[in-house]
């Protein structure tokens, strides 16, 4: 059996091309079938007709080409950019904190094929962003355990490409079914405890809806009585603001008061009721 240190400097390079590069796909090349036999009982003039006409219409497309070529300028790609050192540190932590089996596969990529580095550096990157983005602590546990469980069967997947013993190959077979079979029961899982959260929430909607319908025509009324009562006390207001107004604008006239006609005639009687005594 081979050393692990032989291992990972001449089979990590492969591991990570296949690990970072599975889901992008892989270029298919297919050979140009042949062109057909031009028909042996056509007459040379006619071959050479359609060659000049070709030939003519070959000049006219080059003419357009190059025209389009001055007049529009080649599309430059806009340069990726580069993982800085703070987040490379930050990447390859939680990948030795979560996954620390990449980490002597990501160190020998790099010694190797820097390229290759950077872009699985990138696509750590975009996956670890996705599930920082997360607010819930409780979905980010769960959609990490998934993604701990997603990176071992990748990278047990990758090694199967690796020309090993059958006993060798055997073992990580038997190896990535278990990982792929706690993958799919930790999904199940999860699935489970949000169909019970979904549960007890629509269980707290229907007591809502219930109350709602019971109260629904004394809700009518006290809301109606509220805003009446809210009405009364505005238009009051609104008098009393007038009445000031009225004041100051008549505080110059003066003010004529206007007596009771009882409190008047009582007056009178009292005057009578003096002057009778003063006799006296």
């Amino acid at each position: 059996m081979k050393p692990i240190k032989y291992v990972l400097t001449i089979i990590a390079p492969a591991l990570l091309l296949l690990l970072f590069t599975a889901g992008s796909g892989f270029a298919q090349t297919s050979a140009k079938a042949p062109a057909p036999k031009p028909n042996q009982s056509k007459t040379s003039k006619s071959r050479t007709s359609v060659a000049s006409k070709n030939q003519t219409q070959q000049t006219s497309k080059s003419s357009k080409a190059s025209v389009t070529n001055q007049a529009t300028p080649p599309d430059k790609k806009k340069p990726v950019p580069a993982i800085t050192e703070k987040r490379r540190a930050e990447l390859l932590n939680f990948c030795k904190q979560h996954h620390e089996e990449l980490i002597p596969l990501l160190e020998s990529l790099q010694k190797k094929r820097p390229a290759e580095f950077e872009r699985a550096l990138r696509t750590l990157d975009r996956e670890i962003k996705q599930l920082q983005m997360i607010k819930s602590e409780e979905r980010y546990e769960k959609l990490l355990a998934q993604w701990v469980l997603r990176s071992k069967i990748k990278l047990l997947s990758a090694r199967l490409a690796i020309r090993t013993s059958k006993e060798q190959r055997a073992k990580t077979t038997s190896s990535l079914s278990k990982l792929i079979g706690q993958l799919q029961d930790l999904k199940i899982k999860h699935l489970n405890e949000e169909r019970e959260s979904m549960k007890a929430r629509l269980a707290k909607i229907s007591t809502q809806i219930d109350q709602l319908r019971s109260t629904r025509d004394a809700e009518i009324k006290k809301q109606i009585e509220s805003f009446t009562k809210n009405a009364e006390r505005i238009q009051a207001a609104q008098k009393a603001k007038a009445a000031v107004k009225n004041k100051s604008k008549n505080s110059g006239k003066p003010a004529t008061i206007e007596k009771d006609p009882a409190k008047k005639n009582q007056a009178k009687k009292n005057q009578v009721d003096q002057v009778e005594k003063n006799k006296k």
